[in-house]
C-alpha cells in the first residue's frame, strides 16, 4: 500500500508547535494536547467512517509501543464517542470535541499528526490502514533522528 497521504498545506504545519490544547476526554480526565512532554500521536476519526473504524486498533498497538501517547479525537458527542469509538480503543484516551480538529486544521478523516516531546509536528496524513500509522510514526522517528544528529554531531 502507499504511504500515508502528507499534504503540506492541510493539517497543521510540521516542523511547528501548534498552542497546547488543555480539553477532557469523554471519561472526564483533564488532558493536554500537543505542547512539550511526551510525544502524542492524534488520530481523529469520525465513528460513523468505515474506514477510521478499521484503522482505530492500530490504537492499541501505539500505545503499546510506548514512544508516543496515543489520543483519539473526534467531533462527536461525548455519547457518541463513549458508545462507539471508547470499546474499540481499549485504554486510549478519546476526545470529543469539535474544537481540536479546528484548531489542528484537520482536512478529513481518518487523519493523523504526530507530535514529538517539544510539542512539534514531526508527521502528519490521511490514513487507510494500520501501514500506514506506522509510516507516519516511523516518518516522524526519522525526522526527530535527523533532528537530535543536527544538534549533537559527536
Amino acid at each position: 500500500p502507499r504511504g500515508a497521504l502528507e499534504i503540506d498545506d492541510e493539517g497543521p504545519p510540521l516542523g511547528e508547535a501548534p498552542p497546547p490544547l488543555e480539553v477532557n476526554d469523554v471519561d472526564g480526565r483533564s488532558v493536554t494536547l500537543g505542547g512539550p512532554g511526551q510525544g502524542q500521536l492524534l488520530m481523529f476519526v469520525t465513528p460513523t467512517c468505515l474506514i477510521c473504524n478499521e484503522v482505530l486498533p492500530a490504537m492499541r498497538a501505539v500505545s503499546s509501543i510506548g514512544r508516543f501517547k496515543p489520543y483519539v479525537i473526534t467531533d462527536a458527542t461525548t455519547f457518541e464517542a463513549q458508545d462507539s469509538l471508547r470499546p474499540k480503543v481499549g485504554d486510549t484516551p478519546v476526545v470529543a470535541d469539535p474544537s481540536v480538529p479546528t484548531a489542528y486544521t484537520v482536512p478529513g478523516t481518518p487523519y493523523v499528526v504526530v507530535v514529538d516531546d517539544r510539542g512539534i509536528v514531526q508527521a502528519k496524513g490521511t490514513v487507510n490502514n494500520l501501514e500506514q500509522v506506522e509510516g507516519l510514526i516511523d516518518t516522524a522517528l526519522k525526522r526527530i533522528d535527523l533532528r537530535t544528529a543536527e544538534l549533537d554531531p559527536a
